[in-house]
């Protein structure tokens, strides 16, 4: 049959077409569906010529069929064509029986001869008329008639983008940047709207964009670009015009890895040429815009136009990265970002680092990349076996023996240049922290096998304590607190061995009193809570003593002030409020006093956080004032062109701290607003930077405030969808460390304060589920850091609650079960465990006023037994009644009957 067809098509384009019997004379079986496609192909040509298609009838019967001014096709009268290109022929229309104007849109020539464009055309079209978007062109109908294939659409009356574009040029007319870019948040919109429904647009363009009389803009021809072969990606014409919009991977035929960020990069090119009315890619040579879009990045849009912000140049950029995954991942965030833009907001895309450069460099040029990194391969062997040729003629010449020293040396500094000072470059990078960690452990072996060779090299020594150090920060930073601590007093050992025989050494001085003081809250993070306090001290002394001898040393400044903020945040954890806000004060003075640097400026910052923190419940007013003093200082640095994600997130935590004291000071709506702003900056983080777990903890922390602060405001389904949202993250964190006691307790809180507002909604059995979860981690809280105070009231709090709701249940054996693990808490303290008699005295009231349940197996009696002996262990502690606990009248009865011992 293709045979056939390509004879007939031939002798077609020579005007001689010739007769079909004649055709398949050798094949007479294949004359009538023969038939069928050349009479459609037919119509289609009289179509587009301006005729009426005959029938099968009418050709049957030689009748002319209507009249030479109509143009028919099934139910569709076509007026006039209003545009073209590779994919079809569009016309303005009448649909006879529903008596409306609709756009048409007929499938080319050359697609009626291929039957799986025709499939995949029908399937795309039948998807593209199940989408509903206010910014979308609606399909009314998808058919056949003849062998002519088409689909009917809402006909919008206006202008295609390309035409306003052109005529904006022809006008010298500069398009407005506000206009233009709620234009493209709407096309977003409807590209997310299609994408959520299966269905990627393919051909995201200026011409596929119009723009309605009322200035609506409307996205047309969704899934065409389906239809498109290889073959034709190699045309010049209208194609090419095409393909200045498509994606890296489009534009190589990888159609099996196309998704919606093909689209996200298609709108990205197209509102660069909205904006500065020039395309990203331009050329009529197509290998020409196919290297371009391969390998060449835009010029930057401010070079074009320098009143386009920062922000939307940086927004355009990622939304056209020539790699999937640095796009936004869907065209919704894209909309958003630029949506940020229109607010003056701080934009998830953030510009390029060096890094990020240097990336698309070599992918651009992969191939010179390779053969440099054979060539550094064969040059790094090369070094290697010489090396080894040295040490080994090391015994016959001294003068080898300096090379071979040399030669170490040498390759000490390159493996410190390539693993713990990129490691360094890397800690800017979010998501770089398994990188980072394995560059420095690749580093510590490198320098531990030169340590075992040489142990009187001084140099070597001071080597690997520094990664020592560096190694055990980044443990401490999210990781494991005893490998952390470990590491650390391995590098202060060395570094005491080191000042041993170098007690002047300024320098040696600094690291010391840098590894105490890191050494310090790796200890602090374990819950070792004395040793760390002697190390903050200790550093605290070192730093002191330096700053005595250079008062002008920013450096050691900065160093000191950190040491006092850390340990006052330990004195705070350790109920020392006075304490803690003199040290706070005294690191405060230090980095106020001039001269300043960068991190001076952020270290104030971040005392004036911490003391917010200190303050909130204290002195709600005062802990505002630091909260916005800091955010002054934070603001500005992520105004600057160089502000990292580091930044946004110190911005959130203090917004955090702000809520806080707003809270505190009885102001819940201004509280609710920042927890809110705060979320905000970190959601935005974490979307972008999802493997990045110490984002995943601050915005736990910052969903548990909001959560709480909307409980207060008896906003109690706000508050639950707010501690759901703080546990996603922190279960998550609490899998990926289970032995940190901080995080295990932070969960242990999120899940009693979720059960508070389940009760409160109602849902008893879900509460009682979520106070075992919290009695469960802040269990394993307690167990790994016994010493921390507060891990024990909180898990005391947490017995209570679950046992108080058990009691409610009336399963009263295992709220007695609860309040004999609290007992077990406080076997110390007779106030606390005289609490534990109230909570057994209370079961055993609601025991005798409504009946213990038979499978409870507790009685009465057994509940008030328990109590005394409680009492007596609260009595050998030395408590003594002095509240009137026993003489309250609702117990009055109960002791009648079951006298308490209380000698």
């Amino acid at each position: 049959m293709t045979l056939l067809l390509d004879r007939y098509l031939s002798a077609l384009e020579q005007g001689v077409p010739p007769l079909l019997e004649d055709l398949a004379v050798d094949d007479p079986e294949l004359v009538h569906p023969l038939r069928c496609y050349i009479n459609g192909l037919e119509d289609l040509h009289q179509i587009a010529a301006g005729f009426t298609p005959q029938s099968d009838a009418d050709r049957d019967d030689g009748s002319d069929g209507g009249c030479d001014d109509e143009r028919l096709l099934g139910d569709f009268r076509l007026l006039e064509e209003v545009g073209r290109g590779g994919m079809g022929v569009v016309y303005r229309a009448r649909q006879l029986s529903l008596d409306r104007t609709v756009a048409i849109k007929l499938l080319p020539f050359a697609a009626v001869l291929d039957a799986r464009q025709i499939a995949r055309f029908k399937n795309e079209a039948h998807a593209a008329a199940q989408l509903n978007h206010p910014h979308i062109v609606p399909v009314y109908t998808v058919g056949v008639q003849r062998g002519v294939h088409y689909y009917a659409m809402q006909y919008i009356e206006g202008r295609s983008l390309d035409a306003v574009i052109a005529e904006q040029t022809d006008r010298g007319q500069i398009p407005d940047i506000a206009v233009t870019l709620q234009r493209a948040i709407d096309v977003a919109h409807a590209l997310h709207a299609a994408h959520e429904f299966g269905v990627v647009h393919r051909d995201v363009k200026p011409s596929n964009l119009i723009l309605d009389n009322d200035d609506k803009i409307w996205v047309t021809d969704f899934g065409l670009a389906r239809c498109q072969t290889d073959a034709s990606m190699t045309k010049t014409g209208d194609i090419v015009g095409t393909m200045k919009y498509m994606s890296p991977e489009q534009a190589r035929g990888e159609s099996a890895i196309i998704d919606g960020r093909t689209d996200v990069y298609s709108l990205g090119a197209t509102v660069y040429e909205m904006l500065c009315l020039r395309p990203a890619h331009d050329g009529n040579d197509t290998p020409a815009v196919l290297r371009q879009i391969g390998e060449r990045s835009p010029a930057p849009l401010r070079t074009m136009r320098n009143d386009i912000p920062r922000d939307l140049e940086t927004v355009v950029a990622k939304a056209m990265s020539k790699s999937r995954d640095n796009r936004y991942e869907t065209a919704l965030r894209f909309a958003e970002d630029m949506q940020r833009v229109l607010r003056g907001e701080p934009t998830v895309a953030r510009p390029p680092t060096m890094i990020d450069r240097l990336s698309h460099w070599a992918h651009a040029h992969r191939n010179m990349v390779a053969t440099t990194f054979v060539f550094g391969l064969v040059v790094v062997l090369g070094l290697s076996v010489s090396i080894a040729m040295v040490a080994a003629a090391k015994q016959e010449s001294d003068a080898n023996a300096l090379l071979a020293k040399r030669s170490d040396a040498l390759a000490r500094a390159t493996v410190d240049r390539l693993g713990a000072q990129m490691a360094e470059l890397l800690s800017e990078i979010p998501s770089a922290s398994a990188v980072r960690q394995q560059l420095l452990r690749e580093t510590l072996a490198y320098y531990q096998a030169f340590a075992n060779q040489a142990d009187d090299d001084v140099s070597l020594t001071r080597d690997l304590a520094i990664t020592y150090g560096k190694i055990g920060s980044l443990q401490n930073e999210i990781g494991s607190p005893g490998e952390a601590i470990d590491s650390l007093h391995e590098s202060l050992r060395l570094f005491q061995q080191l000042s041993v025989s170098d007690q002047d050494s300024r320098s040696i001085n600094h690291q010391l009193a840098t590894s105490e003081n890191n050494l310090a809250l790796a200890l602090e993070r374990a819950g070792q809570y004395r040793d760390a306090q002697w190390h903050y001290e200790s550093a605290i002394q070192r730093w002191q003593s330096l700053a005595d001898d250079d008062a002008q040393d920013v450096e050691i400044r900065a160093g000191l002030a950190m040491s006092l903020s850390n340990f006052a945040l330990l004195l705070s954890k350790t109920d020392r409020p006075d304490q803690a806000e003199t040290m706070f004060q005294r690191s405060v003075k230090i980095a106020e006093v001039e001269p300043q640097n960068d991190v001076l400026v952020k270290q104030l910052a971040s005392t004036y956080q911490n003391l917010s923190g200190l303050l909130a419940e204290r002195n709600p007013q005062r802990a505002v004032g630091y909260a916005r003093a800091a955010l002054e200082h934070q603001m500005q640095e992520l105004s600057d062109d160089h502000a990292t994600s580091k930044a946004a997130s110190r911005v959130a935590l203090t917004m955090n701290s702000l809520g806080a004291a707003q809270s505190a000071g009885g102001n819940l709506d201004a509280a609710i607003e920042s927890y809110r702003q705060a979320a905000q900056i970190q959601q935005q983080l974490i979307d972008r930077w999802p493997d990045e777990l110490t984002y995943q903890r601050d915005l736990a922390v910052t969903q548990n405030n909001l959560g709480m602060a909307l409980a207060s405001q008896d906003q109690f389904d706000a508050a639950r969808r707010a501690f759901d949202h703080a546990l996603k993250y922190q279960i998550n964190l609490t899998d990926v460390f289970d032995d940190d006691a901080e995080l295990q307790s932070t969960l242990g809180g999120i899940y009693n304060n979720h059960a508070f507002v389940l009760e409160q909604l109602g849902r008893q059995h879900q509460a009682l589920d979520s106070y075992r979860l919290a009695v469960e981690h802040q269990h394993l809280a307690h167990l790994a850091a016994p010493e921390v105070p507060r891990y024990r009231d909180y898990l005391s709090k947490h017995f209570f609650n679950c046992g108080r709701l058990l009691r409610e249940s009336r399963n009263f054996r295992e709220a007695i079960e609860f309040a004999l693990r609290r007992r077990q808490l406080w076997i110390d303290d007779g106030e606390r465990l005289a609490g534990v008699v109230e909570e057994l005295l209370t079961t055993a009231l609601l025991i005798d006023r409504t009946g213990a349940t038979p499978e409870s197996q507790v009685s009465k009696s057994d509940c008030v037994e328990y109590a005394n002996e409680t009492l007596q262990m609260a009595t050998q502690t030395g408590y003594r009644d002095d509240t009137d606990l026993f003489d309250r009248p609702e117990f009055a009865e109960l002791l009648q009957k079951h006298p308490l011992d209380e000698t």
